[in-house]
């Protein structure tokens, strides 16, 4: 923008009726209204004066020249008719010297982008972006996506670049994971596959594929065997205790998904094996319930 404070932008467009017209200086105006200098000839045009001049002027002077393309503009495009015609040689030569094309926003209001007969892009400008106006219940995404532009503020922030993967490290992290065991960990993971062939009409189990793509924090539910004292008051098999508790899935590897205990466990008092936010490794086959990030229930 030439490192002024408000941007200048001037539009070309055909008179294909009246209500093109109004169409054109009402877009006009939301560009004004939102900080951009915008010339248009129905409004710094007076009876007498040369519109060839003034599109000459302020397509050299204008930071951005905003094209609105429709059918009747293709066709004076191409054949060099009238006024749309005399801008599209200005703006093809600005082109040909080296002006950026990014001076010159297409916008389309009627017509296809693809070639062919209701295309509404001239050839100099096939395969440039263009902003699309055609859907009444879409202005309000266009313009801004039009105002955007004009400011250089993008839609989306571009990511930073990280660091290269390390497959070295991943296949040695790989290589030592493994599953809880009892004598190991203090607890282990049982199999709800197991158990719902067992009692298939009474045991609840996601499908395999919901099981098999698990994203980063999606929640799951897993069945817990944690040795507690023996003493514990309910226990039905002695040294141990069965929780069913909720983990946040960290990663994959393998076939192995990484996750977070997001539960304490009802044995704390009992066991110092376990823990809320404990690394926890287990397979599809463990998991009984699945919660997506979305928070919506997965059957």
């Amino acid at each position: 923008m030439n490192n002024i404070a408000i941007p200048s932008d001037i539009i070309s467009y055909s008179w294909d009726s009246d209500k093109h017209k109004t169409w054109v200086r009402e877009i006009a105006t939301r560009l004004r209204l939102n900080g951009v200098n915008v010339k248009l000839d129905q409004w710094h045009v007076k009876p007498g004066q040369s519109l060839t001049q003034f599109m000459e002027k302020e397509i050299v002077e204008c930071d951005y020249v905003i094209i609105i393309y429709t059918l009747n503009y293709y066709e004076k495009s191409l054949k060099r008719q009238g006024g749309v015609g005399y801008e599209q040689q200005i703006i093809s030569g600005h082109i040909a010297a080296g002006v950026s094309r990014e001076k010159f926003i297409p916008v389309v209001r009627e017509g296809a982008f693809e070639p062919g007969l209701t295309c509404a892009i001239p050839p100099h400008f096939a395969g440039i972006f263009a902003i699309d106006m055609r859907k009444k219940d879409a202005i309000d995404s266009s313009v801004e996506l039009l105002l955007r532009n004009i400011f250089g503020d993008l839609v989306h922030i571009v990511p930073e670049i990280g660091s290269p993967p390390n497959w070295e490290e991943q296949e040695k992290e790989f290589k030592s994971l493994r599953l809880a065991t009892m004598d190991l960990d203090g607890y282990e993971l049982l199999s709800g596959l197991a158990q719902n062939h067992r009692t298939p009409d009474t045991f609840y189990m996601p499908n395999e594929n919901n099981r098999q793509t698990l994203k980063n924090n999606d929640s799951v539910k897993l069945i817990f065997n944690i040795e507690v004292e023996e003493d514990l008051s309910d226990l039905e098999d002695h040294g141990s205790f069965s929780e069913r508790m909720w983990v946040i899935v960290t990663g994959r590897n393998g076939p192995y998904y990484t996750g977070l205990l997001k539960n304490v466990p009802i044995t704390s008092d009992e066991q110092k094996c376990l823990s809320m936010d404990d690394k926890v490794i287990f397979l599809p086959e463990h998991v009984i319930d699945i919660q997506l990030h979305e928070h919506k229930v997965v059957n």
